[in-house]
């Protein structure tokens, strides 16, 4: 039965494209109709693989290509041509394939060249090229040697909506076609990584930081696309990422998380924006730990452990953040140093013992074992479960943020040793095994007490040392993924017609 259905469906689908495409062919002189056709073909066909099949077949793609090649039709049959391209080039990759031809990309590179080509048809050109070099090595090469990739810059850079009295949230034309722009950048120069695109995109970063200087309110609309653009292009390459920070865009970058980390705990966009912000900078440091390491100067993980705590943050960002502090604290000392006068060690223990998603706990787990890289008073293997409580009465200054680690540690005994019911004596054999890689709770506790040795050797905030740092960090002092998707952009366009 539901087999029969199936082919009856196929049919039913096969002879509306028919319908359609007979519509197309004779009624060239109303463009009305025509326009109206490729819309319903782009209904059709959006998201399915098969319908777009069965279109190519009954020689529907070759048609709509020629009609966007066309300079007879009506503008707006041109635009709903490009459109539906785009529409079939996303739902089937076989489809992408054949249209990554010069020819096309040689017609886009002109329609976008034109001053008298509407912004419309100038985005629907901008959402095709989108689609033909997204996750398409052979695509992406297109758009070099064709002009496509500089055509793109150029207009980056020249349609910038940021004027006096501009509404972002009216979503004008300008607006929408700068947004699309920034997403075509994006995979031209990524998924897969291009590293020639990314070295041509390096033209555009003195303008980028001076529009991140810019802006004097915070805005995610504006935000978005100029981070987006940053991380894809300086994304697994040194040498660009070396660019950006001579550029300056580097410390644009951090001043701005300052600013905005500051008040992630009174504003939601603000903590929204240093999320997206404390992605970028990921990008921007990744495997680079010089300048990861150059980024303590402006208290990054102090900022970044400020967003962590705030009422603000959505959980789902919570690792994103997480993986920022552990790419600083990888890298420096001084990054390390930051996250114990700030009381982050007993929070990424909290973390470790709580957090529901696993991702988390192994982000506060490499966290604290790249902490254990700092010199402690005590040695490593001399702090134990046994040795904290005399550690802390030692203490002279004992604070609050020993008396929540040693709660930490009771909480964490009680609710991951007791459960495993491992004899202490096998534990003692685990500790001494230290360079043995699983995940049982002898090894969680190993971790544990490392974080425990590097917090003895760390002055309480009544000292004149922790007095000092905590005035830095209240002050601000010591200075430091989202593109939109083919489906968004689609959405957005479909909105227009």
């Amino acid at each position: 039965m539901d087999k029969a259905r199936a082919v009856v469906g196929h049919n039913s689908t096969k002879t509306d494209l028919s319908l359609l495409l007979e519509c197309l062919k004779f009624q060239m002189k109303c463009p009305d109709l025509q326009k109206q056709a490729l819309l319903t073909i782009h209904s059709i066909c959006e998201k399915k693989e098969a319908n777009v099949d069965l279109l190519r077949e009954l020689g529907g793609v070759a048609f709509v290509y020629n009609l966007s090649k066309s300079s007879v039709v009506h503008s707006d049959v041109k635009e709903a041509a490009l459109f539906t391209l785009g529409t079939l080039a996303e739902a089937n990759v076989y489809c992408k394939h054949s249209l990554s031809k010069k020819e096309l990309f040689a017609d886009i590179a002109s329609l976008l060249t034109k001053e008298e080509t509407p912004l419309t048809q100038k985005r629907v050109s901008v959402y095709l090229l989108f689609v033909l070099v997204s996750s398409n090595k052979s695509g992406q090469t297109l758009a070099q040697t064709t002009g496509c990739l500089d055509i793109l810059l150029d207009l980056f850079r020249t349609s910038f909506p940021l004027v006096k009295g501009f509404n972002f949230r009216a979503a004008t034309q300008t607006y929408q076609l700068w947004a699309s722009l920034s997403s075509a950048l994006c995979s031209c120069v990524n998924n897969p990584q291009n590293e020639e695109g990314q070295r041509i995109c390096v033209a555009a970063f003195p303008i980028v930081k001076t529009w991140l200087q810019q802006i004097s309110l915070p805005c995610a609309e504006i935000f978005q696309p100029i981070c987006s653009f940053i991380a894809m292009t300086v994304a697994n390459n040194s040498r660009v990422q070396e660019c950006f920070s001579a550029s300056g865009g580097l410390e644009t970058l951090i001043l701005a998380l300052v600013r905005l980390s500051s008040a992630a705990d009174t504003s939601v966009l603000s903590c929204q924006l240093s999320v997206i912000i404390s992605k970028t900078l990921s990008a921007c440091i990744s495997d680079n730990p010089v300048l990861a390491s150059s980024l303590a100067q402006y208290g990054m993980v102090s900022h970044l452990f400020t967003l962590l705590t705030s009422s603000h943050l959505d959980p789902d960002d919570r690792l994103s953040v997480l993986l920022s502090i552990g790419l600083c604290t990888e890298a420096s000392n001084e990054h390390q140093s930051q996250l114990v006068q700030c009381g982050g060690l007993p929070l990424m223990i909290t973390l470790l013992t709580e957090d529901t998603s696993e991702e988390v706990r192994k982000a506060a787990t490499f966290i604290l074992q790249t902490c254990r890289k700092a010199s402690c008073v005590l040695p490593f293997e001399d702090v134990t479960s046994r040795t904290f409580a005399s550690l802390q009465s030692s203490h002279h200054n004992s604070c609050d943020m020993h008396r929540v680690l040693q709660e930490a540690t009771e909480q964490f005994r009680m609710h991951h040793l007791n459960e495993s019911k491992v004899p202490s004596q096998s534990l003692e054999k685990q500790e001494i095994n230290k360079g043995r890689e699983d995940s049982s709770p002898a090894l969680l506790f190993i971790e544990l007490r490392a974080s425990v040795s590097l917090l003895a050797k760390a002055p309480c905030p009544g000292s004149l040392m922790g007095e000092n740092v905590g005035k830095q960090c209240s002050e601000g002092r010591g200075n430091v993924v989202g593109e939109a998707s083919e489906e968004q952009i689609s959405h957005g366009l479909k909105q227009s017609h």
